[in-house]
């Protein structure tokens, strides 16, 4: 079956109709990046373990900015915003504190979310502009 899931298949699959999505870009010098990247993994396990957490990720970057992100995808608007009252939360906004530079932190509320079906519609479909 690979990648692709038949419709039959798909109905078995949780949907989710609201997510949103924290991104958080942080620049710390190269002195603190461990740390940084420390304090963000010890929030990612208890975030993720909350019921409403969908995934809780840090990545970093690679190339001229070498940034760290630190990514939470959310079904409830309302436990998110528990969550950064949390004094969990207080955790990521010390690293923050450890940018060396204005970090970008962005909330995308989303409606709706594809995957390779919508690849698979528009190459089938090329003619389509609104898949």
């Amino acid at each position: 079956m690979g990648w692709r899931t038949s419709k039959a298949m798909a109905r078995f699959l949780p949907r989710c109709h609201f997510v949103v999505v924290s991104t958080l870009r942080l620049f710390p010098s190269r002195e603190q990046r461990r740390h940084v990247l420390s304090v963000l993994r010890s929030v990612q396990g208890p975030a993720q373990a909350q019921a409403h957490c969908l995934c809780s990720r840090v990545f970093e970057e690679d190339g001229f900015d070498t940034a760290i992100c630190y990514m939470e995808q959310w079904d409830s608007e309302e436990e998110l915003f528990q969550h950064i009252r949390s004094d969990l939360y207080n955790r990521i906004l010390a690293a923050v504190e450890l940018s060396k530079t204005q970090p970008e932190q962005h909330f995308h509320f989303i409606k709706e979310t594809r995957g390779m079906d919508l690849v698979e519609e528009i190459r089938t479909h090329p003619e389509r502009e609104d898949a």
